[in-house]
């Protein structure tokens, strides 16, 4: 019961803030689901653009990209982002949020609840004041109405929260599904091995047609077992070129080319694009391939 009401009040709370939608500019034609795997260099950001015209921003990239994620939703859109979400608390997610929220502008914040102070986070925290952003946070078991058929669905964080891991933080991670008619999309933020196994073990939905790969193809998360749970058709890697950790890991790749799916990178593919009519995924790269996938 205590769960319901959580959702229904998320629910009711985000169409009060966000009974306007933005205008779509170049989002994605009306009726269907647009999602931009944004290239911003070593760090993930994510534009979801539902069929009512509904945006969700998952994480901003670094600070060093903030100018070019700026002018790529400016391209997108006109107005305010209705939903900001913070996979979790490092700086390559979170460092352009500040720039957008001062740019763009957002209606509400969702906030990562794993502890990680920093002057980034602090600055992100300040601009949110001054610009009166609802601020929310993330819990399991929230889902979001994104209009036109679309949901969003907040699989994590950890309840309760895991200790002792390579990295905390990561391992805490947000990890997100969006669904939308047969088409299921997945973003696991920088979940790590033991974040997986949990995942798992509680028994949330993980299959989906698009996966966003766990921590820029890191060789610590990504495991067998949890990439044959989603059988992903498209993978995509958000990862910087020529980064200093050494990302993707060729043990990634090569897990990754174990399954059916397309694996494609934003240090090679430029920004990938990933438009639904609920049935099928329309492919697009600024590289310039193109791709139609069936949704099984």
């Amino acid at each position: 019961m205590l769960r319901r009401c959580a959702r229904w009040c998320l629910a009711l709370g985000l169409l009060l803030v966000v009974a306007s939608p933005s205008v779509l500019a170049k989002g994605g034609p009306p009726g269907r689901l647009t999602v931009d795997f944004i290239a911003v260099g070593q760090g993930d950001a994510a534009l979801i653009t539902s069929p009512a015209g509904k945006t969700v921003l998952i994480d901003g990239g670094p600070h060093e990209s903030e100018a070019d994620l700026v002018a790529f939703l400016r391209r997108r859109h006109t107005g305010p982002i209705d939903l900001v979400l913070l996979t979790h608390r490092h700086a390559d997610h979170l460092g352009g949020l500040a720039a957008v929220v001062r740019s763009i502008g957002a209606r509400m914040f969702m906030d990562a609840t794993f502890p990680h102070p920093s002057p980034a986070y602090a600055e992100l925290l300040e601009t949110l004041q001054a610009a009166h952003v609802s601020v929310r946070n993330a819990e399991r078991g929230r889902t979001v109405d994104l209009g036109g058929g679309a949901i969003l669905t907040l699989l994590g964080p950890p309840e309760p929260a895991i200790t002792g891991s390579r990295s905390d933080v990561n391992a805490n991670s947000v990890v997100t599904r969006l669904d939308f008619g047969r088409v299921g999309f997945l973003f696991a933020g920088d979940a790590e091995a033991k974040t997986e196994d949990w995942l798992l073990r509680a028994g949330v939905p993980l299959r989906a047609q698009v996966l966003k790969v766990a921590h820029h193809g890191s060789r610590y998360s990504s495991t067998a077992r949890f990439l044959r749970a989603v059988r992903p058709s498209l993978a995509v890697i958000s990862v910087g070129a020529r980064n200093d950790y050494g990302h993707p890991a060729e043990r990634t790749i090569e897990a990754l080319g174990r399954l059916p799916a397309q694996v494609l990178r934003t240090d090679q593919d430029g920004t990938i694009t990933v438009e639904s009519d609920g049935a099928h995924l329309d492919v697009r790269t600024t590289s310039g391939n193109r791709e139609i996938l069936a949704a099984p």
